[in-house]
């Protein structure tokens, strides 16, 4: 199931010059910051969403290392990525990837979990990463199996009518068949074989680049 209240709020800070993004829940909570439409950074209160853990996750961190580093972090007051350059355990070049893979398996997490979500516009400060707001929802639509996508519009058939603009679509970073699907301006629900342009209108439509029509 997806978690509208985050969807609300993603389709507020995009648009927005500065905002951020907080989402709470049983497992904990997750923020977002947000500038001129790019998650600029991320952090999570679930223990399995943290850096170590992801390395670890990864097989290029020993796991018996991650309460140790953690812990070692968490007494200085630095971030984890710091303690791992200082010990020579990650090279400085790969921590921007790592924590944007973080900072996406967060998101993942907040849009497909449940719990409050809200959004307040103001400075985020300067962030460390930079992934594309509507890029990275899009990502995760196109993972969605259509059913999902179709509960999310809460209908079996109608038409999502696409409004989104050249400029808009480019930075999307569209797939040649989405491209032709978003310059059609209406997507069918009904039709069985256009899953790839339901899943675009599903992310359209949650950026408020898109309306839906039962």
């Amino acid at each position: 199931m997806l978690n509208t209240r985050f969807l609300s709020a993603v389709s507020l800070s995009w648009s927005k010059p500065s905002a951020r993004i907080v989402t709470r829940g049983a497992s904990g909570v997750r923020c977002f910051s947000v500038t001129a439409g790019h998650i600029v950074s991320s952090e999570s209160t679930v223990p399995s969403e943290g850096l170590l853990a992801l390395l670890a996750a990864e097989d290029k961190l020993d796991r018996g290392l991650v309460g140790l580093l953690g812990a070692a972090a968490a007494k200085r007051g630095i971030p984890p990525e710091h303690l791992l350059i200082e010990e020579k355990l990650i090279h400085p070049a790969e921590v921007v990837g790592a924590l944007e893979r973080l900072a996406t398996a967060q998101f993942r997490a907040a849009m497909m979990g449940e719990g409050q979500a809200a959004a307040a516009t103001g400075a985020v400060g300067r962030g460390t990463i930079r992934l594309h707001l509507g890029a990275l929802l899009l990502e995760q639509f196109r993972a969605l199996p259509s059913d999902v996508i179709r509960h999310y519009l809460g209908g079996a058939s109608g038409a999502l009518k696409l409004h989104a603009g050249e400029d808009t679509l480019g930075a999307l970073r569209l797939q040649p068949a989405e491209l032709r699907a978003a310059r059609q301006a209406e997507v069918l629900l009904s039709d069985a074989q256009n899953d790839r342009a339901v899943r675009l209108g599903g992310a359209l439509l949650a950026l408020g680049l898109a309306t839906w029509h039962p």
